[in-house]
């Protein structure tokens, strides 16, 4: 949306009522300059008993410190150390103490943050709608295929349509 784009999103429930909002314990991110992204890596494929998908486990940590202090410059509440920085703990069999945390409500918190966010921007939530499938091309080969939307079932009226994307689903 900043960069001009034409954005919607299309949720089951209305984005505040998720799940994430009964998470408590917080977000890892290696801010410290004691830690690296490198051993939240490690991490956080240990915790995953090896099976994690090592690409994405990597590119969640290199980009989690930047996300969590974009999340703080939008007005995320995270808990503070005394000399005012985000504070961090150490959380599920972690190395180091890199999650960050908003008191006992770090999930109510980021929703509402990232909600802000969405109402600032003018971005149009098609809430209570169910994504049913993906509108993907039909390629022979999977790694030719282009996703070009969504279909959704309108949870209130039972309307069924489709969501086109151009540029991203």
């Amino acid at each position: 949306q900043e960069a001009g784009a034409d954005v919607a999103m299309v949720s089951k429930l209305h984005p505040v009522r998720s799940h994430t909002g009964a998470a408590e314990g917080g977000i890892n991110a290696a801010l410290r300059d004691a830690d690296s992204w490198e051993d939240h890596a490690y991490d956080t494929m240990k915790g995953s008993d090896y099976l994690g998908d090592a690409p994405a486990v990597e590119a969640l940590c290199q980009e989690s410190p930047e996300e969590v202090i974009r999340l703080e410059h939008w007005g995320m509440p995270f808990s503070r150390e005394d000399d005012g920085r985000v504070s961090q703990r150490p959380f599920g069999g972690l190395s180091f103490p890199r999650t960050t945390y908003a008191g006992a409500e770090t999930g109510h918190q980021m929703l509402h943050t990232m909600y802000e966010q969405v109402v600032k921007r003018g971005i149009t939530v098609y809430d209570e709608w169910h994504v049913m499938d993906l509108a993907v091309t039909d390629e022979e080969d999977p790694a030719e295929r282009t996703c070009h939307g969504v279909v959704a079932y309108d949870i209130q009226s039972g309307e069924i349509s489709g969501f086109r994307a151009n540029n991203g689903v």
